[in-house]
């Protein structure tokens, strides 16, 4: 249990040692844009541990929504901690990346500096933003001037109902896709790129421009059963990327069982999705592996929460302590039983993306 930290400096700390025991490269980027709630600086580190000319590239990051970044970062040094720097083939490489938004990570939030989910950032900013027609309806219930526990019970029914009324696709996309028209909304893709889109495509850039194949393993938490992982793999079914998934993961990687949404929504600007863009013209496969958490009610009220207090600045002191117990409870669960299995499973699914990229080496 001592790889998991409770701030986002013990646990940068606890990586960046790590990767410096087990003789992998870092690179430091930091943030020109925010800071941590202290006034401490922020970063996206990146450990490289293999050849530095290596053509067959394994990547996994963390963080992409702040909080949930707790449990990677833990996950990435615990490898770190306990593998065998010879283990890695000739030819191929891992590369962990720390903390993709830094800011959301130190503060304990999923969102950016600038309330901006960072997993629906990721779209083409010279076009006209993708529309979300349906999330309007979502914010009028959800953006209440006042929290109060006593409406939450209501707020879900009406939720059912809209949902009742839409049908679970169109709900699903409504409340989770993304948006781009409500800045203190829930899931809001923002109106420009962010610092950690920016530096993620930097990275990008210099340490995979030389691969042939490269895949990602983005860590994030709350979808799936309590104590358990799901992947989301987005490549199109029957696709080389979609079939690699398959045989390095097995079949749960792309039938997404275990999934506690009826519905996945369409998700517009995945970080997934840019690292296969940006590198269209190489093998890539990306999957998303969330470690569940909570119920899906659950998990919208942390995030409910989790806007409000970002909309309320000047939030009662002692509710803005309860909440945010809540959203790290939702986020990051204290319980040893839950953090032990993130450790079981994330080792098994770093080391299967390894063997899947050696392969291709």
């Amino acid at each position: 249990m001592s790889v998991f930290s409770d701030t986002y400096p013990q646990a940068r700390q606890k990586f960046l040692d790590a990767a410096r025991d087990c003789g992998a490269a870092v690179t430091s980027y930091p943030h020109t844009e925010a800071k941590g709630p202290s006034g401490e600086a922020l970063f996206m580190d990146v450990a490289r541990m293999g050849a530095a000319d290596a053509r067959h590239v394994l990547v996994v990051g963390c963080g992409t929504h702040g909080i949930e970044g707790y449990s990677g970062s833990a996950a990435q040094t615990n490898w770190m901690k306990t593998f065998d720097m010879a283990s890695i083939p000739a030819g191929a490489a891992v590369l962990f990346i720390h903390a993709h938004n830094p800011w959301g990570f130190a503060h304990a939030l999923r969102f950016t500096e600038e309330n901006v989910d960072l997993n629906r950032n990721f779209v083409d900013w010279s076009a006209t933003p993708p529309a979300n027609p349906g999330y309007a309806q979502v914010h009028q219930l959800i953006a209440r001037p006042e929290w109060r526990e006593d409406e939450v019970e209501g707020l879900f029914a009406q939720l059912a109902a809209f949902k009742d009324q839409v049908g679970e696709q169109a709900y699903s996309d409504a409340f989770n896709g993304g948006q781009y028209s409500h800045p203190e909304g829930i899931f809001y893709g923002g109106a420009r790129e962010q610092w950690s889109n920016r530096t993620f495509r930097t990275i990008v850039r210099e340490h995979l421009a030389g691969a042939t194949s490269a895949a990602m393993v983005d860590l994030h938490t709350g979808i799936g059963p309590h104590d358990g992982h799901i992947f989301l793999c987005f490549h199109p079914p029957g696709s080389p990327g979609y079939e690699r998934a398959r045989r390095w993961w097995g079949e749960r990687a792309v039938n997404r069982e275990g999934v506690t949404h009826k519905a996945v929504a369409k998700y517009q600007g995945l970080l997934v999705d840019a690292f296969c863009d940006m590198l269209a013209g190489q093998q890539t496969t990306a999957v998303v592996v969330e470690f569940g958490t909570l119920p899906r009610p659950a998990m919208q009220r942390a995030s409910m929460a989790a806007r409000w207090l970002w909309a309320t600045p000047d939030a009662d002191p002692a509710l803005r302590v309860s909440l945010m117990h809540d959203i790290r409870e939702a986020f990051y669960p204290s319980a040893p039983a839950w953090r032990a299995g993130v450790l079981a499973q994330s080792r098994e699914i770093i080391d299967r993306g390894l063997a899947g990229i050696a392969h291709s080496a």
